[in-house]
């Protein structure tokens, strides 16, 4: 420790590097696809990450200047609860889930499935690392915030 800052990296830094990293697997393998895929199945790919996009957007627009890419919550930041926020408690991880898992297998190689798979190991450990820095700032609002809304898929329990 030198001058009174530490150097380890804390957990949420490690699952923001992991998350990179993982992404770099999916949308920059470079390598030639190995299998061709049906039209449907691409036309269905590129509209799953136009979707994911909209979705990244609408929580983007919605945490305004509280939006960072530590997982850590901004100082003095209120719990989001309205727009997309009203459909799951990380819109922002299911957009980058739902636009991963459809480059990965666009890319028709095995490389990038599997950083998809690293990837939503990555945001599940991600999400419930938020979920108990929110529990400790929030309390009783995020139980209940999180009693009615699912994580990650709009109208399910996950």
């Amino acid at each position: 420790m030198a001058g009174g800052v530490s150097s380890r990296v804390d957990r949420g830094t490690w699952l923001v590097l992991a998350q990179a990293g993982c992404l770099v697997v999916v949308w920059l393998w470079p390598a030639p696809p190995l299998w061709t895929l049906p039209a449907w199945v691409e036309v269905a790919g590129r509209a799953l990450i136009g979707l994911a996009l909209v979705l990244g957007l609408a929580g983007v627009w919605h945490l305004g200047r509280y939006l960072r890419i530590h997982p850590r919550p901004a100082d003095r930041a209120e719990l989001a609860t309205t727009g997309a926020y009203r459909l799951v408690r990380h819109p922002l991880y299911a957009a980058v889930l739902l636009g991963a898992a459809a480059a990965s297998v666009l890319a028709a190689r095995v490389e990038p499935l599997l950083g998809f798979l690293g990837l939503a190991i990555v945001l599940h450990l991600k999400s419930g690392y938020v979920e108990s820095l929110l529990r400790a700032n929030c309390g009783e609002a995020y139980d209940t915030y999180a009693s009615r809304v699912p994580r990650l898929v709009p109208f399910s329990r996950f």
